[in-house]
């Protein structure tokens, strides 16, 4: 991956976002372990006041149903929180492909048309005649692929990563895909297919992103989005209900990304979450 001054900004972010979410993610298990306890105390005095009398015991279950609803309260803030937290991991997460295309296509930009020796344009006004020699008509129709017609690589790219950070998901969606299917051998490929499966999750297509972080990980061995597809995967099973499924995609990425600290620590709260 390359990374420069602004990438390693962005990392800085992302650690500190991540470290917010873990923090938010326990909160939510101990008010969720309270919520529990409040409601399993509240069910058991309801059982045991038998009779309709006023009590003390009366009070205290009024007084233990108004703190419960405070924590619920809290509860839906916290995952509020949460949900604004991993949208802007996303956010930072294409900033940095963004900065990695931008480098990628500096790295691998076409050569000069034409050399700027002084003897070079006295060549270049000898050549046109020789050229057009009519010897024999070219065929007008050469074998045209699908990317002669197309943009180039990193301008579509670029504008179905804008359309996806403008919260045009269908659109950004049509475009990454496109990336896929007319430059499957670029550098951008895997990444491309990555965000296909971000936009589908993004609209609630679950079962779509489901397929889609899965190419990635299975057509793109040496991907860089493998990690982030791993855990993006759980998320997507914990969005359709699959429990068990979510929990092996969490355990896959602390398995076989070690290294990937901020990630490992994002899965090891859901996993928290969900065992």
């Amino acid at each position: 991956m390359f990374l420069g001054k602004t990438s390693l900004g962005i990392l800085a972010g992302m650690f500190s976002l991540s470290m917010l979410g873990c923090a938010s993610s326990m909160d939510m298990a101990d008010l969720q372990a309270r919520v529990d306890a409040n409601t399993a105390a509240i069910n058991k005095m309801k059982q045991q006041s038998g009779t309709g009398s006023v009590s003390k015991d009366s009070v205290r279950l009024a007084d233990i149903e108004n703190r419960l609803d405070q924590q619920k309260a809290r509860l839906s803030t916290l995952r509020g929180r949460l949900d604004v937290i991993d949208h802007r991991l996303d956010q930072m997460m294409e900033k940095i492909d963004e900065q990695n295309a931008r480098i990628k296509s500096l790295g691998t930009s076409a050569p000069p048309l034409a050399s700027t020796s002084p003897g070079s344009q006295n060549q270049v006004s000898i050549a046109p005649p020789v050229v057009a020699t009519p010897v024999a008509p070219v065929p007008a129709a050469p074998s045209v692929s699908p990317a002669s017609s197309a943009p180039p690589v990193d301008v579509l790219y670029r504008q179905a990563m804008n359309d996806y950070q403008t919260g045009h998901y269908q659109l950004s969606r049509k475009e990454f895909a496109q990336v896929v299917s007319i430059y499957p051998h670029s550098h951008l490929a895997s990444s491309a297919e990555f965000w296909v499966g971000q936009s589908d999750f993004n609209m609630k297509h679950y079962d779509g992103a489901v397929s889609s972080y899965m190419r990635v990980i299975k057509d793109y061995p040496d991907s860089p989005k493998r990690a982030v597809a791993y855990f993006k995967l759980g998320r997507a099973y914990e969005s359709l209900g699959k429990k068990k499924e979510a929990i092996h995609s969490y355990r896959r990425v602390l398995e076989l990304f070690p290294l990937e600290r901020q990630l490992d620590e994002l899965a090891k709260r859901r996993l928290s979450m969900l065992e």
